[in-house]
């Protein structure tokens, strides 16, 4: 609930920003951590878990209170599937509550900023225009968790704190859940994006993400798409991983990585640059050409275990600030 006695505070930023860094362990967290480890005080680095606001609020306990503080949720949108399917079915309700408890309890405790790293995946269709922040969204199963960080965001700001919601473009890296799966089935000869090939992407690489949090320290509130500038269609980025493969892609055939899905079933053209009007943030890299190198490299090594079913697998990487992080293995073709 609301309490009058708790005022907004002016949110900080550079070296003076107290953060506290919310979302389930993933490779985009764990870059998003390293950033705010370099130039901010990161008080904590909390699961999205049952527990979360008894965390948070044991965070708030030991730093006598978040005065002043900025909350940073981070989400990710999940690659689809049977797993993606049940969470969705049996979690969603769970993490839009859990989420919106912790933006009160952060808000109570005297934070001033909420920050959510949500998803253009949220989106949709774009409808032969170029999408902006006042777009339609629509809620799917794997964009349930930044439906619920926009959630939580909203309730922040009627709370009196202030709101800035990035929504990313599909977030590439080596490590990420839906980029493995991609990179893993081309390595093997298959091309796992099925949609229209007109359709475009709004794509930017992990690093450029993690980057960007911090202006967004002290951005005006608001929503902002947050893309390295280059949308791409869905034929083209399969023409450039056909060459960095040096094989031709056979169709996977699975309908919820195309046209009948809500990732790559639409269009998605995005050329906002608000963001990076306001703040001076520009992107580093360009991602197609990124994934193109990824593939590159994963050609020299064995790739991610290819497993037969739905993906339910799990691979383990190391992560420097957070400990393990669990990632999906790819799901294998049924005639492979």
């Amino acid at each position: 609930m609301a309490d009058a006695r708790y005022e907004p505070a002016p949110p900080v930023s550079g070296a003076t920003a107290r953060v506290v860094l919310i979302g389930p362990p993933s490779s985009l967290r764990s870059a998003v951590a390293g950033q705010l480890h370099r130039t901010t005080e990161l008080l904590a680095c909390l699961d999205a878990s049952d527990s979360l606001v008894t965390a948070l609020s044991s965070v708030a306990a030991r730093t006598k209170e978040l005065s002043g503080a900025t909350i940073v949720f981070v989400t990710d949108p999940r690659p689809p599937g049977l797993a993606t399917r049940l969470s969705h079915r049996f979690r969603a309700a769970a993490l839009a509550t859990g989420f919106e408890q912790a933006a009160e309890t952060a808000r109570r405790h005297g934070a001033a900023r909420a920050i959510v790293l949500s998803s253009a995946f949220i989106y949709a269709d774009d409808c032969g225009l170029p999408l902006d922040p006042t777009s339609p969204t629509l809620t799917a199963a794997e964009t349930v968790p930044a439906a619920a960080a926009e959630q939580a965001a909203s309730r922040f700001t009627s709370l009196g704190g202030e709101s800035v919601v990035l929504r990313l473009g599909w977030a590439c890296g080596a490590a990420e859940a839906i980029t493995d799966r991609v990179l893993s089935a081309a390595w093997r000869g298959w091309r796992l994006i099925d949609g229209d090939p007109d359709a475009w992407l709004a794509l930017i690489t992990e690093g450029d993400a993690a980057e960007a949090v911090l202006p967004a320290l002290a951005v005006p509130p608001g929503v902002y798409n947050v893309t390295d500038g280059a949308p791409i269609t869905q034929g083209l980025l399969s023409a450039l991983l056909e060459t960095a493969s040096g094989k031709t892609l056979h169709r996977f055939h699975d309908p919820s990585w195309g046209r009948e899905g809500i990732l790559f079933g639409l269009s998605r053209r995005i050329t906002d640059t608000t963001f990076s009007d306001l703040t001076g943030w520009r992107p580093r890299a360009s991602t197609a050409e990124s994934l193109a190198d990824l593939l590159l490299s994963r050609s020299a090594g064995p790739p991610t275990e290819f497993l037969p079913g739905d993906g339910l697998g799990a691979s383990t990487v190391a992560s420097e600030d957070i400990g393990p992080v669990q990632t999906p293995r790819i799901a294998g073709h049924p005639d492979h």
